[in-house]
């Protein structure tokens, strides 16, 4: 018989793998917005980089925050 703490795991595990397919899509995101970069700085339009390196910060601040929690909720089982 299935015990609320088989349930408590696997809800658990969906919300894990959720949040590292969400980190994973803005890794991709990262990825692509530093390749757009290069290929205008290399066109000769430098005026993109404060903006692309504010957002990859933004990013980058996201991810961390969501490790962040998938450690907290690994800890807690």
């Amino acid at each position: 018989m299935n015990t609320p703490e088989f349930y408590r795991r696997r809800q658990k595990a969906v919300v894990i793998v959720g949040m590292m397919l969400f980190q994973l899509l803005l890794f991709f995101m990262q990825i692509w917005l530093f390749v757009m970069l290069l290929e205008s700085m290399l066109g000769g339009h430098s005026h993109m980089a404060l903006p692309a390196a504010i957002a990859s910060v933004v990013i980058m601040a996201l991810n961390l925050w969501m490790l962040r929690g998938i450690n907290l909720l690994s800890r807690s089982s």
